[in-house]
């Protein structure tokens, strides 16, 4: 039952700013449930919550005292005294401290949908009822699915103490009642339902109902007349597709009309400050620098040990053996060295690894500002095999559209894949015998062409008989080790995951579901080594632990980007996913890319 099932859970996340706390009275007669709207500012919030789940405990018929309520289905009863003293004690306090006034938001069908103002008595009345029916339908063995029904009343419960401890910046029921009869309609919006939303990291309201004309001009609308009424900076509007289950059921498929419109959506009423990004501060800045500083040491060792085949024979033999890193003898072979040609080859590969980073960040702020976008600082991530796995930019507003959103993601692999593009052939120009001194070369080992099956057939198309199946290295230029690591950086980054730019490009493109579908091939890419070979593991755990949610910050998160630019993203998609599948070793042997190599 939904007093059991709360047992162990707050019903208000200690994060709260309970301002407000309404009351629920005692059940009266085992089926009146009243609503104590004014509470007085001395009592504790403990007490109250305490009263309500003892409430909702005399409604299912459950008694607290009874030595047998520790057992059976209906054991966890005990959830009246473990809720009230799981909420915390900083959010009682500033309950008991705070003048008890009310703001919350009640469910009513048609457009008529009502807001009280206060823990609204008609929330309260459904959830009570809902209660009463699924008791009695399981003491008549009726109750169907128990697990699901009870998560579902749980939920609608937790909610509603949510709602009742928001702040002053709620709509009250004057409030909505004037944005119901201006914004929404018969013409526009027709509303069944207004609820509070259940995302514990915003307020506002949830406004579910059916559209009655065009997406685009009502979603319009909405946001001039909730401007018009409330001022443009104290609540924005968002839009999103409605696909969750309306009395346990799936929505019904849309109809008529209204199928003419698209997909159902439902309006969120955010106030302005939860709305929005987090927004950059000092400590950010400090670990952008911080990150940045280890970037650039990362790309430092990359250049160095990219030549490290330069070194004499004699001094790579000596720290083949790992015993040989604690001596303090000079490793053989340096005596006479001259490090001149090392470094010269260090520099190009050092300076077009951070080049061709800036221009994929450079790209995401150009076409940020073109679409009046904010970003934050950049994070970059540090990789000793390629410099750096990209970066993380934040949005630090909301973005208009998924339009923009695609903008802003793809702008940064189309300049940091054509910058890496431009420095590899560059690079495998000047790796033709002739056109460079010899010292000037770096010799890489064959295989290395074998991890990509779109750029070492690129190579090998270029360098044509300079790679042969027997041929162990190669002299190519520096720019060439850059450019390959900034296109597989690129392609990484391209893959159709979470926040990643390849993901808020499919996201925009075909949208969330979409995006969890693709994400899901793509983690799959990743375990089994298919994509990214010896990388995919260390970004795979990167993405995972930072960049796997689904952008959140657009306000309308329906309408479609154009035909071209869902085209454009299936193309980026599919070429990062050439770049990152390695060679079969029998393709490898047929054109000739080094040796074969059974690394599958």
């Amino acid at each position: 039952m939904l007093a059991s099932g709360l047992r162990g859970r707050s019903a208000v996340p200690q994060h709260a700013r309970c301002h407000r706390a309404p009351v629920v009275g005692r059940i009266i007669g085992g089926r009146r449930f009243s609503v104590l709207v004014k509470a007085s500012t001395e009592e504790n919030q403990e007490q109250r919550i305490k009263r309500t789940l003892e409430g909702l405990d005399a409604l299912l018929g459950i008694d607290p005292n009874d030595p047998k309520a520790g057992t059976g289905s209906s054991a966890s009863t005990k959830s009246a005294t473990a809720v009230a003293e799981s909420v915390s004690s900083d959010a009682a306090r500033a309950a008991s401290s705070t003048p008890a006034s009310t703001s919350g938001v009640s469910t009513s069908n048609g457009n008529g949908a009502s807001s009280s103002n206060g823990a609204s008595e008609d929330q309260f009345q459904k959830i009570v009822e809902k209660a009463r029916q699924l008791a009695d339908a399981q003491r008549s063995g009726k109750s169907g699915n128990v697990e699901a029904q009870q998560q579902q009343l749980r939920q609608e419960f937790e909610t509603l103490l949510t709602a009742m401890s928001k702040g002053n910046d709620m709509l009250d029921k004057e409030d909505m009642k004037r944005l119901k009869e201006a914004a929404f309609g018969p013409q526009t919006f027709w509303v069944t339902e207004t609820i509070p939303l259940q995302e514990f990291d915003k307020q506002g309201l949830l406004i579910r109902g059916n559209l009655r004309d065009q997406r685009e001009k009502v979603f319009k609308h909405v946001c001039d007349k909730v401007a018009e009424l409330f001022g443009a900076d104290k609540f924005e509007v968002i839009m999103i597709e409605d696909d969750q289950p309306v009395n346990g059921e799936p929505p019904a498929p849309l109809t008529g009309k209204a199928a003419t419109f698209g997909p159902r959506v439902a309006f969120q009423i955010v106030p302005t400050a939860q709305a929005q990004p987090p927004q950059t501060n000092g400590w950010r800045q400090g670990a952008a620098l911080v990150l940045f500083l280890l970037f650039a040491a990362s790309s430092l060792q990359l250049s160095l040990v990219a030549n490290i085949t330069k070194l004499p024979k004699e001094t790579l033999e000596f720290f083949a053996n790992a015993d040989n890193f604690n001596s303090d003898a000079l490793p053989p072979g340096l005596e006479n060295w001259d490090p001149t040609s090392y470094f010269i080859t260090v520099v190009p590969i050092f300076i077009s690894v951070l080049g061709i980073s800036f221009s994929h960040e450079i790209g995401h702020r150009i076409a940020a500002a073109v679409r009046g976008v904010k970003l934050g600082p950049t994070y970059f991530v540090p990789n000793l095999q390629l410099g750096s796995f990209g970066a993380i930019t934040p949005f630090t507003n909301l973005l208009s559209g998924r339009g923009a959103l695609w903008d802003v993601a793809a702008a940064g692999p189309l300049a940091g894949g054509l910058a890496a593009a431009a420095v590899l052939f560059l690079g495998l120009l000047q790796s033709s015998p002739g056109l460079l001194p010899k010292e000037l070369l770096v010799p890489v080992p064959t295989a290395l062409f074998q991890s990509s099956l779109l750029m070492g057939t690129m190579v090998k198309a270029v360098l044509g008989d300079q790679l042969t199946a027997g041929t162990d290295e190669v002299l190519i230029s520096p720019l060439v080790i850059a450019g390959w690591c900034g296109l597989v950086t690129t392609a990484l980054n391209t893959l159709p995951i979470g926040s990643l730019d390849g993901g808020r490009m499919m996201q925009a493109a075909y949208g969330r579901q979409t995006l969890a579908l693709s994400s899901f091939f793509s983690y799959v890419g990743l375990g089994l080594g298919l994509l990214g070979s010896s990388l995919s593991l260390p970004f795979g755990l990167y993405v995972i632990i930072c960049q796997r949610t689904a952008e959140k910050y657009i306000k309308d998160n329906v309408s479609p980007v154009s035909d071209a630019k869902r085209t454009a993203t299936l193309v980026a998609v599919l070429t990062a996913i050439l770049i990152l599948v390695p060679m079969a070793p029998e393709v490898a042997q047929s054109i000739g890319v080094g040796r074969v190599d059974n690394f599958f």
